[in-house]
């Protein structure tokens, strides 16, 4: 029996970072599950803005700030492109 099937691909665009770092896996509290993290300046260059407009959208909810175990502060990659 011959089974046929169409599929339907959307392609969406998204910036990739080429980085030496490694990506860091942290639990947001805000999204409730383990995500890539990104550091404060990788995340300010994905989003094409300076330090201060990142704090801004951090300090207002809208950008996930997380805070790691070694004192190291991350930015939630998921909560950047919502």
């Amino acid at each position: 029996m011959k089974v046929t099937r169409r599929l339907k691909i959307t392609v969406t665009q998204r910036r990739v970072l080429q980085d030496a770092g490694v990506f860091v896996r942290a639990y947001c509290p805000a999204c409730a599950r383990e995500v890539e993290t990104l550091g404060y300046a990788q995340a300010a260059e994905v989003l094409e803005i300076d330090g201060q407009a990142l704090a801004g959208l951090i300090a207002s909810g809208r950008v996930h700030a997380i805070a790691l175990v070694n004192g190291c502060q991350r930015v939630c990659q998921d909560s950047l492109f919502v």
